[in-house]
């Protein structure tokens, strides 16, 4: 199976060591990597992660999509944080990389076509190519700047607006994931996405 679109958002990370752009090098880790990699497809929705486990893999998408969702307590109803689209990389970067039981639940939606590497099978390949452990560091910070992003939005757009971006950031989405996803994602209720799209029309 070809991994390229893997490797091309890999090697967009920054910053990367000079090492990392020696060819010879690279065709080494990519073997390493690609004898690592396990693929999986799913045709039903199931959760990768669930909130009290330890994140044992890491997860790049080749197709379709997942969520990361909590469980409102007071409500009891789930509230999606992240929709990951195709060519993202997918993980709890605090669990995974620091060893923690993860507050997220992970879920894959149908149709879906992942490759996967463990935990264990990272550190490996950061041991045998040490300039690879920048990765860990970039992908954490992609976190940062994801939430940080994502809180400012919550704070300052309107539901409307929020819905925009959505559409312009993940075209499509309304045919991958259910009317509810979407509302939770936005941060209201199905029936006031119903409303907006009443009395918007859909863009």
């Amino acid at each position: 199976m070809e991994k390229y679109s893997l490797y091309d958002v890999v090697f967009k990370l920054r910053p990367l060591p000079k090492k990392l752009t020696d060819q010879q090098y690279v065709n080494e880790l990519v073997a390493v990597v690609d004898q690592c990699l396990a693929v999986t497809e799913h045709r039903r929705r199931c959760l990768l992660l669930n909130a009290g486990h330890t994140s044992d893999y890491m997860f790049f998408i080749e197709k379709g999509m997942v969520r990361c969702f909590y469980f409102d307590e007071r409500t009891g109803k789930e509230q999606t944080t992240i929709l990951w689209k195709e060519q993202s990389i997918v993980c709890d970067p605090v669990s995974f990389f620091q060893r923690r039981a993860s507050d997220m639940n992970i879920e894959v939606m149908p149709g879906s076509l992942l490759l996967s590497v463990s935990y264990r099978q990272l550190q490996d390949i950061f041991k045998a190519f040490p300039e690879t452990e920048i990765f860990a560091r970039c992908i954490s910070l992609q976190y940062v700047y994801y939430f940080s992003g994502r809180t400012r939005q919550l704070i300052s757009a309107t539901a409307w607006e929020r819905y925009l971006h959505l559409l312009s950031t993940h075209p499509g989405i309304e045919l991958k994931v259910s009317k509810e996803i979407i509302a939770s994602y936005l941060n209201i209720t199905p029936q006031t996405l119903s409303r907006m799209l009443r009395e918007n029309g859909h863009p």
